[in-house]
């Protein structure tokens, strides 16, 4: 899957979430690639790396169902990267696994 339908999927995830989908209009400007394990989100610039990084649980959810990534690499110019796990839940009573 190419990473701009990683995109699309994130936001057709929450096609039905007015409040959330808006809140993910940040994305819109970011670069995204996809590697072996990872999603790479090139940020603009300092700030828009900040609201991007605010941004990683509702990117988080879709990217642990589609099981397509283990890590989410968030970049800018001249900063340095952010990773962030992709956890996926393995049990139904809302405990989380640490397992990747």
């Amino acid at each position: 899957m190419a990473a701009d339908r990683l995109l699309s999927a994130v936001l057709s995830f929450y096609r039905e979430e007015p409040q959330e989908l808006l809140a993910l209009e940040p994305l819109q400007d970011c670069r995204f690639s996809r590697g072996w394990s990872s999603l790479r989100i090139d940020c603009c610039d300092q700030v828009h790396l900040e609201e991007v990084s605010s941004l990683v649980d509702l990117v988080r959810i879709p990217l642990a169902a589609l099981q397509l990534v283990r890590t989410i690499r968030l970049t800018a110019p001249g900063l340095p990267e952010r990773a962030f796990p992709v956890r996926l839940s393995l049990f139904q009573d809302g405990q989380t696994s640490t397992a990747e």
